[in-house]
């Protein structure tokens, strides 16, 4: 896969990310590696918060094309990722609206504001005893 700065990247969790997360990337050094932010990177060799290709599990110009199921768009769960009938990709949220119909809410990526993925959620979340 070939990245690009103004890429959004979905990150694999391994030895240098210490969570999954979506981000947009910034600029990339001759060596491939890039930086973003200091929440999901330990380091990439001698430099703090670095990241490098082969801890990208996806890479796109769309950022619905990063997101999955689980993952948290706009505050409300991603319950699929698919195509619409025009060929563009579309996240659908929650619980079906009509239950009968099958209508979902549903986000272009001009429509997202917000993403926490599912790894995040699970590692910020508190469970009561």
């Amino acid at each position: 896969m070939e990245l690009k700065e103004g890429m959004y990247i979905r990150t694999k969790y391994n030895d240098f990310c210490n969570m999954v997360a979506i981000r947009k990337m910034d600029e990339i050094d001759d060596d491939g590696s890039f930086w973003i932010d200091d929440y999901i990177i330990d380091t990439y060799g001698d430099e703090q918060n670095k990241l490098h290709e082969e801890n990208v599990e996806f890479a796109s110009e769309d950022i619905v094309n990063v997101i999955k199921p689980g993952d948290y768009v706009n505050g409300y769960l991603v319950t699929a990722v698919s195509k619409d009938v025009y060929g563009e990709t579309i996240v659908f949220v929650g619980q079906r609206l009509i239950e009968e119909a099958g209508y979902y809410r549903s986000y272009y990526s001009k429509d997202i504001k917000t993403i926490v993925t599912k790894e995040q959620f699970e590692n910020m979340a508190y469970e009561v005893e």
